[in-house]
């Protein structure tokens, strides 16, 4: 056995495990007592590197209202009360693509008590001062919120995995100017006002621009460049504009876009204006893509697929008035603007299998666009509101970026949070979230729906999440 523990040792306390600093009397503790074992103790405590996290679980409980659907459980788009299929919250099937998946991520368990997410973070960051340096940055999730990022650079694509390589990169700055930081490798996107750390947004579940909108991720090299107080920029080259590596799939939304994949190398940038009293900014937001090196559609060979230019447009800002005592009031805006280029000129076309029945106008390109309102207000030190409103829409489209193909889709979201903050380094929340989700069964000549599917959901959540 003291072979065994000292073998552990050597390798967990020589670098494969970063144990935080103690107090001086615990160290000399806890050296005593693995000395006693008869095992080295070995200090490998680097200057400057930092070990952070959280532990994040929760309860989610899923229902509808009066005559409406309900959500589904167990089957995808089953209700259990032998009702209609609920096409919102439930896995939605796209009749060209045989692709499912749903408006919602992260939170789409239903009766359930969940372990969303362990991440750890370690980070060696660049200090203040303007001279050469270098860091990194290391971010893992484990759980249930890593299956939702389908990590493409790190399992393959898969969608099941509960471990996901958020970010990996490597930094250093240039002492020109006022300092020019270069990171490579994975990085979150720059667009979006929320983030994929839940304990880090003003609300529990995340909001339907970041789940369908905009990318989580993205693999490659930026600049980052401080102008002043006031101005901030980055530009950088990645693989892909939704994915991890340029032939991947999808990284956000449902996973039933068949042109995602194979897309060339894509531009992202952004500019930040911060207020001179730092109680106010915008942040706007972009990504560019020539368009797909190859067809990733594997439908009907005669539908064709999206290939050409896509660009996404984020806009968001934050506000907290000075009116208002303590800064206990923050206010948010985010808009979004995504466009999927054509290959060639629309086209009228049928369902495969003749259902459902009728001619749609199937363009050969996508455009999809949402706004989400913010505010969060601190009642004390312990309690703070917040409260989140949003649209998203898409036109109608061969190959969607969320919905369904051939109509056009429009979502609405209200969500009411409640958030505690009792004990030290632990968050409470106890959340309500509405979503009302249509589609048109069949578009006019106008584009408009004639006929369509609607569909409610209802959600309560209770959050609790540590961080260290």
């Amino acid at each position: 056995m003291k072979s065994i523990l000292k073998a552990f040792s050597t390798v967990a306390l020589s670098g494969a495990m970063v144990i935080p600093a103690l107090a001086g009397t615990d160290q000399k503790d806890l050296k005593k007592v693995i000395e006693d074992q008869g095992i080295n103790y070995v200090e490998t405590a680097q200057k400057g590197i930092t070990l952070s996290g959280y532990v994040d679980t929760s309860y989610t409980e899923q229902f509808a209202g009066s005559g409406e659907y309900a959500p589904a459980t167990g089957v995808a788009g089953q209700n259990p009360a032998g009702g209609p299929p609920n096409v919102h919250n439930a896995q939605v099937t796209n009749p060209l693509t045989g692709g499912t998946g749903s408006l919602r991520s992260f939170d789409q368990s239903n009766n359930t008590f969940n372990v969303n997410a362990v991440k750890i973070a370690l980070e060696k960051a660049l200090p203040d001062k303007n001279e050469w340096a270098a860091g990194f940055r290391i971010d893992t999730i484990y759980g249930s919120d890593a299956k939702y990022l389908q990590d493409t650079a790190f399992n393959g694509g898969t969608t099941g995995s509960g471990l996901a390589l958020e970010q990996a990169l490597v930094k250093f700055r240039i002492p020109i100017g006022n300092g020019l930081d270069i990171y490579m490798g994975k990085f979150v996107t720059f667009l979006g006002y929320e983030v994929i750390e839940s304990p880090a947004n003003l609300n529990f579940s995340r909001g339907l621009l970041f789940t369908n909108a905009i990318p989580l991720t993205n693999t490659g090299i930026y600049a980052d460049y401080k102008f002043n107080d006031t101005v901030e920029a980055k530009l950088g080259i990645v693989d892909g504009w939704n994915n991890s590596t340029t032939s991947s799939v999808a990284a956000t939304g449902p996973g039933i876009q068949p042109d995602n994949g194979g897309f060339s190398k894509a531009i992202t940038g952004q500019i930040t204006v911060n207020a001179p009293g730092k109680n106010a900014n915008i942040t706007q937001s972009f990504i560019y893509s020539g368009g797909n090196q190859a067809a990733a559609y594997s439908g009907p060979a005669t539908l064709p697929t999206d290939n050409g230019p896509l660009v996404v447009y984020d806009i968001w800002g934050n506000w907290n008035p000075t009116f208002v005592k303590d800064n206990a009031l923050t206010l948010g805006l985010n808009a979004d603007l995504g466009y999927n280029g054509a290959s060639g000129t629309p086209i009228n076309n049928t369902f495969p299998g003749g259902s459902p029945t009728g001619t749609y106008p199937f363009h050969d390109s996508n455009t999809w666009y949402g706004v989400a309102a913010y505010a969060s207000y601190k009642v004390t030190k312990v309690i703070t509101l917040s409260a989140r409103g949003e649209y998203l829409h898409e036109d109608s489209a061969l190959n969607p970026k969320f919905g369904v193909a051939g109509v056009n889709n429009d979502d609405f979201s209200e969500t009411l949070t409640a958030s505690f903050s009792i004990w030290d380094n632990l968050l409470t929340r106890v959340e309500y979230r509405y979503d009302h989700f249509t589609n048109g069964a069949v578009v006019g000549a106008g584009g408009f729906p004639v006929t369509g599917t609607f569909a409610s959901a209802n959600e309560i959540s209770l959050n609790c999440v540590y961080s260290f």
